[in-house]
């Protein structure tokens, strides 16, 4: 299963080249052409999904086994202080390729690229026993 029009889909069948620093049959990981940091990768599956919602689990499992390798090799040998792990899904969540992927991105301490910026505020009881029974009361 591919997209046309995907460019992922078309770094896997070798259309666009790409820096590949790990392929097995389900997954690929390659280098970001316009990297946060150096080593920036992304790690996708082979047939075309376009979020967390459309990925079976099975597939989902073998892109996470690709993600720690590839993780632990970009940290062993960039000698980083860290790196963030990143999957966005939709438009407003920052998804800009609708092709299901994950982000390595190396990191050191004062690299300055990017913070999460947590909240300080406290939920009250009620707004979070209120999220809970939006939730769970959902039907999927």
């Amino acid at each position: 299963m591919s997209n046309d029009d995907c460019i992922f889909c078309k770094i896997i069948e070798k259309e666009i080249p790409s820096k590949i620093l790990y392929e097995n049959n389900e997954t690929i990981a390659f280098l970001d052409n316009f990297p946060i940091s150096q080593g920036h990768t992304i790690v996708i599956p082979k047939k075309h999904y376009t979020n967390l919602e459309d990925i079976p689990i099975n597939i989902l499992y073998e892109i996470m086994g690709t993600v720690k390798n590839v993780s632990n090799l970009i940290y062993k040998n960039l000698k980083n202080d860290g790196y963030n792990i990143l999957q966005n899904n939709y438009k407003a969540a920052g998804q800009i390729i609708n092709h299901f992927h994950i982000q390595i991105i190396p990191r050191s301490i004062a690299d300055g690229k990017f913070k999460l910026l947590i909240p300080r505020e406290q939920s009250t009881e009620e707004e979070l026993n209120q999220t809970l029974k939006i939730i769970k009361d959902s039907k999927y």
